[in-house]
């Protein structure tokens, strides 16, 4: 089936490309660009699951454009947003087999091929966003991912801030957790996330994103929980009513890059690469915190209602998820805690 996949993957990529005048292919392409001289390009593919408005895509068009002028147009980048090759763990696998050079991928779906990176799955874990960015961006952020890179031919190049994921629905406003009670709420694909709403009352859903709105729509589910960037990006006002902030889990969303990729990247180029993601996530985190501001205040002006919450209740109510799993857990939690 990996190897239906891959074809198929590698054929979309193919037309996508030839639609657009584009050179590149999954592994690192290269191609002429007849305005740099005729000169080779190496391309980079970059796929995610998010829409093309949100800041995912403008984080890639960011180091594309940086990585454009640090190697002064001898490598580019190709954009596939909208889950336009596959969903995230397809594109995850397609790192593994060199199909694909880059893309973004929630750490739920990456929890399936290192169980240790569930850890960032648990709620309530970070502070603060400047928390999450003192552990995910520094020494332990690297060090746990580092397996993934060992084991997996998946490197990590960094983190993407979206704020913390919140909770919507059709039902009613959420203030506390027995008003949880009953709601079915989809969530991401992981054990722990779904233990956590099952804590407080929720019938949890694990589905895939691509499928969530129409979910929505059709009230397959009442609700989902997600960053304000996804609610707004996603138009999930139109199919939801209330927005209750609970701030439960801050999603991990690394950036990340096929190791057949990095190793087939001259040293040279693989400076230009790390230097403009550094500069690009910099640049994200700057621009997350403005964003999310200005998208809570579009939601509100699309119609929904949004209320805040008391989290204490909702911190006491899921500490029963931290139990069941410390003999696993206990330690990598202790060490990310210990950076707040």
């Amino acid at each position: 089936m990996k190897r239906v996949w891959s074809a198929l993957l590698a054929l979309v990529m193919a037309l996508s490309l030839a639609a657009c005048g584009g050179t590149s292919t999954g592994g690192g392409g290269t191609g002429a660009d007849e305005e740099n001289g005729g000169t080779e390009v190496r391309v980079l593919s970059f796929g995610h699951a998010q829409s093309d408005t949100h800041l995912f895509n403008d984080t890639v068009l960011k180091f594309k454009d940086l990585l454009e002028e640090k190697s002064g147009g001898a490598m580019s980048v190709d954009v596939f947003a909208n889950g336009t090759l596959g969903n995230e763990r397809e594109m995850a696998e397609s790192l593994q087999i060199g199909t694909l050079d880059m893309c973004i991928s929630a750490v739920a779906t990456l929890s399936g091929f290192d169980s240790n990176l569930d850890v960032f799955n648990f709620p309530y874990l970070f502070e603060s966003s400047e928390h999450a960015y003192k552990v995910l961006m520094g020494d332990l952020g690297y060090e746990l991912f580092k397996p993934l890179e060992e084991s997996n031919g998946i490197k990590y190049l960094g983190q993407v801030d979206l704020g913390f994921r919140s909770m919507t629905n059709n039902e009613r406003p959420i203030y506390t957790p027995n008003d949880c009670k009953g709601l079915r709420m989809r969530t991401m694909e992981s054990s722990i996330c779904v233990e956590s709403l099952s804590a407080l009352g929720i019938d949890a859903v694990s589905m895939s994103f691509g499928e969530l709105f129409t979910a929505l729509q059709t009230g397959a589910v009442d609700g989902q929980e997600n960053p304000i960037s996804v609610i707004y990006s996603s138009r999930f006002y139109e199919v939801q009513k209330y927005l209750s902030m609970t701030e439960h889990l801050y999603p991990v969303s690394p950036i990340l890059m096929s190791m057949q990729t990095w190793n087939s990247l001259s040293e040279e180029e693989q400076g230009w690469v790390s230097e403009a993601m550094a500069e690009a996530l910099d640049w994200s985190w700057e621009e997350s915190a403005t964003q999310i501001d200005t998208m809570k205040q579009e939601l509100a002006d699309n119609g929904m209602e949004i209320n805040e919450v008391d989290k204490a209740p909702f911190i006491k109510a899921t500490q029963v998820v931290y139990e069941n799993y410390q003999d696993q857990y206990g330690e990598l939690i202790a060490r990310i805690q210990a950076e707040a």
